[in-house]
């Protein structure tokens, strides 16, 4: 068995070699992507992350399975791609994820590094699938911004180093908050970039100057909602001064030219999705030149109706089905490249399970996920700080799903309890891609 990736340390360390017992029966984990290529086997454990390429009599061995033991197992055992017919790998995840959750807590905290900061939640798009639609629109003042800078003043750490997201509404249509914030945490010396969900409508030359120099934005994810007519229907811009989608591509490539990675992505609908070849043509055109440029396709999820009533989510099948078929169709024109690591073992899901992340609201008030930002789910204000435990804590509970345990990809997914997407599963289009970042790391041994 030749190592081609060698496993996480910390999972490896924790795990440690499994004990071989010669009168066990012996089967294969399921927690191991298996990808077949070039008159060779590959082998991936999900869980330690090791990527390993089997020799021929290895490879035989998985032909019989489940089968007694044999001494050409042994390698295979020592690092889990086999483990006995009566092992519970699930129970194991569990516990493993667990003991990570417990030696991370117990370890000295290193402050608050990533913020999501909403500026405001007004927005200059009136997208009919928009899941903050009632929300109370209030835009951050000129006193809440130098509290955000006081409070990531406090609580960034020794280091004083820190990731932001603006998030919104539309993050733009409040740019001189941004402004602000960002003035303020360079004069406090605090090291910092950015990233940024916008429609990119209000882009311009300067601003994507500004963005560049003073945000230190790194990347953008912008929304299309199909080509042109499709997109400025959909948008429904607020007073447009000219062409949307025009003025939105402009912008795309003024960001590109600033060296500012696109994530360009289709929320596709019933309606839409027959646009995404024609965008994809665009992109292959105009922009796969940048290797900081990628298109993808994501499906809208709930049941939102558009501006003439109709409900266009498609079911749970269709969107599964079609996200696969509109991606590989990126992939194939060189617009979809995602570098992704080989997935591993994860302990925590997202920001709102991390202590070491916020989300700051344009009131000034402190949730955990910038998707629930309603005032009940507060943990905390600028001026007090963090003072809602039980609610931090509550994000933390991971929700147990019957079907996953048995995916391939359960020990790098996560299900927040609190999550309103807990029931979402979103790996049915990573699954191929996973398995091409598996097939890439084989072919380039171990390089992307």
């Amino acid at each position: 068995m030749k190592t081609i990736v060698e496993p996480q340390e910390h999972i490896a360390k924790l795990w440690g070699k499994q004990r071989i017992k010669e009168e066990n029966t012996y089967r294969m984990m399921k927690y191991v992507m298996r990808v077949d290529g070039d008159d060779k086997v590959v082998l991936h454990n999900v869980v330690t992350g090791q990527l390993v390429e089997l020799d021929p009599t290895e490879a035989e061995i998985l032909t019989h399975l489940p089968e007694k033991y044999c001494d050409s197992m042994a390698q295979l055992i020592d690092d889990h791609y086999l483990v006995p017919n009566e092992f519970d790998e699930h129970q194991q995840v569990v516990n493993m994820r667990t003991i990570l959750r417990k030696l991370a807590s117990a370890k000295p905290k290193e402050g608050i590094r990533h913020y999501t900061i909403l500026p405001t939640t007004a927005c200059n798009a009136r997208c009919y699938y928009c899941f903050e639609q009632g929300a109370k629109i209030v835009t951050m003042t000129e006193e809440t911004a130098n509290d955000v800078v006081d409070f990531i003043s406090t609580h960034c750490g020794e280091e004083k180093k820190v990731s932001i997201m603006w998030f919104g509404g539309e993050p733009t249509v409040a740019s001189k908050r941004i402004d602000q914030i960002s003035e303020g945490l360079k004069r406090r010396g605090i090291h910092f970039n950015s990233t940024m969900i916008s429609n990119a409508y209000l882009f311009d030359e300067s601003m994507v100057e500004k963005a560049k120099t003073l945000w230190r934005l790194q990347r953008v994810q912008i929304s299309v909602d199909g080509l042109e007519e499709r997109y400025n229907a959909v948008k429904n811009y607020v007073n447009p001064k000219d062409n949307p989608y025009e003025r939105v591509m402009r912008n795309i490539q003024l960001l590109l030219d600033a060296g500012i990675h696109i994530d360009l992505r289709l929320n596709f609908d019933l309606a839409n999705y027959m646009d995404f070849k024609g965008l994809v043509e665009y992109a292959k055109e105009h922009f796969k030149g940048y290797d900081d440029f990628q298109f993808y396709a994501y499906p809208v999820i709930g049941e939102y109706p558009d501006n003439q009533g109709e409900v266009l989510h498609g079911n749970d099948e269709w969107r599964k089905k079609k996200s696969v078929e509109l991606n590989d169709l990126a992939r194939e024109a060189g617009v979809y490249r995602s570098k992704r690591e080989l997935p591993h073992l994860e302990y925590k899901g997202c920001g709102a399970d991390d202590d070491a992340a916020v989300t700051i609201n344009a009131n000034g008030t402190l949730v955990k996920c910038p998707e629930h930002f309603e005032e009940e789910q507060s943990i905390g204000n600028l001026k007090e700080g963090i003072v809602n435990n039980t609610r931090v804590q509550e994000w933390k509970e991971i929700a147990d799903h019957e079907t996953c345990k048995n995916c391939v990809f359960f020990p790098k997914c996560i299900r927040l309890k609190y999550c309103s997407a807990q029931d979402r599963c979103y790996f049915q289009d990573r699954n191929q891609q996973f398995y091409e970042t598996v097939k890439r790391h084989s072919m380039n041994n171990g390089v992307q």
